[in-house]
């Protein structure tokens, strides 16, 4: 699609807010994300429309690619909200800013955000972080396959027992420590779950779709939607 068509779809979309009376509309990756972004917005009182690819009847395409698409058309009025990836521990795109009107996760994907609702679940994933946290180290460093990293870490069930057996694995095959050099991202050896594919471990834990909001990730989502706000208000 030629840059005319998300200029004329972005002011398609920045005319919805005086058809709907809400403050913003906002463009996200996909249904699972449409989900998450729309709890947040709530739990802040933010009124919102959240709009995916598939809301657009000339292209069905969605995805990080197609919210980026956007990034010259941006206003308080129309904004964007993508997943980090590894794009925010690694300072790839500074330029994925508030400022800029993008908003982020600030953990790999949506996913993260549900994986510790509960005092039980904050144990195992400190614990398992812990156990991960050298792995993923090594994994940043060399730049290998997500997916196949994802696949490796990931603990059979959410038990004692598969935790043990996934710790002896990764320090035989990981046995090289290195410097956290992303600590400027927030990565600790407490909360690399944030910062891993963690589609999977979602899966293995059986987590509902109550968020947690209590991690700094949230916290920067929450200062940045106040930022875009203050600018309305101006």
């Amino acid at each position: 699609m030629s840059d005319n068509f998300y200029y004329k779809w972005a002011n398609w979309y920045k005319n919805e807010i005086y058809l709907k009376k809400i403050d913003a509309v906002v463009h996200v990756e996909g249904k699972d994300d449409k989900l998450f972004w729309k709890q947040v917005f709530e739990h802040v009182g933010v009124k919102v429309i959240l709009r995916d690819g598939t809301d657009n009847p000339d292209d069905k395409s969605s995805g990080k690619s197609i919210c980026l698409k956007y990034l010259n058309y941006l206003d308080k009025r129309f904004f964007i909200c993508i997943d980090s990836d590894y794009d925010y521990i690694l300072q790839k795109h500074p330029e994925y800013n508030p400022q800029n009107f993008v908003l982020q996760t600030y953990t790999y994907a949506v996913e993260n955000h549900y994986l510790a609702s509960d005092n039980k679940s904050q144990r195992f994933l400190k614990k398992y972080s812990n156990i991960i946290y050298n792995a993923f180290l090594n994994h940043l460093r060399d730049g290998g396959s997500t997916n196949t990293f994802c696949n490796e870490i990931a603990p059979n069930n959410a038990t004692e027992l598969a935790l043990n057996k996934l710790q002896e694995y990764l320090q035989d095959k990981y046995s090289e420590d290195l410097h956290n050099h992303y600590s400027i991202s927030g990565l600790t050896a407490d909360n690399t779950y944030l910062f891993i594919k963690a589609k999977l471990l979602k899966n293995k834990m059986m987590c509902d779709n109550k968020l947690s909001y209590e991690h700094f990730p949230m916290n920067k989502i929450f200062k940045d939607i106040a930022y875009i706000q203050k600018i309305n208000e101006q």
